[in-house]
Order: C-alpha cells, then sequence, then structure tokens
C-alpha cells in the first residue's frame, strides 16, 4: 500500500504516471540507492518503454509515503 501527499499525487498526474505504474516500479525496479535523505530511489523501464523513477520517503513501511514520481 502507498500513500500519495499531494506533491507526489500532482507530479504523478502531471507526468502521466498511474498508480499501476508506481506500483509495478516499486515491485520490478532494477535499481535502489538512497538520497541524501536516506529516502528511497527506485528506478524501473516498464513494459511500454518509459524509465521512471519513485522516491518513498524514509523509514515508512505501511503505508509507503511516495515522496515525487518522474521519468528519467
Amino acid at each position: 500500500m502507498v500513500k500519495y501527499p499531494r506533491h507526489a499525487r500532482d507530479r504523478r498526474l502531471e507526468r502521466n504516471i498511474s498508480h499501476d505504474d508506481v506500483m509495478y516500479c516499486l515491485k520490478h525496479y532494477h535499481t535502489s540507492y538512497p538520497d541524501r535523505s536516506d529516502n528511497m530511489i527506485y528506478r524501473a523501464d516498464l513494459p511500454d518503454g518509459r524509465h521512471i523513477k519513485v522516491v518513498v520517503k524514509a523509514k515508512t513501511s505501511d503505508p509507503k509515503v511516495i515522496i515525487t514520481v518522474a521519468d528519467y
């Protein structure tokens, strides 16, 4: 389960990244690494050929709090 604060929800809609895309990235990422604040960044290649990243707030598990989503 994930939670989208306003910023993450707005970026997801603005960038045409669906909830299913976010879930796919979190389950099928090929790269993950922490940023300077220990938030986790997950990168995945979607089945439609797009490449996205999802940033998850540090120290959240259920629900995971999404900070932002973007193409990369």
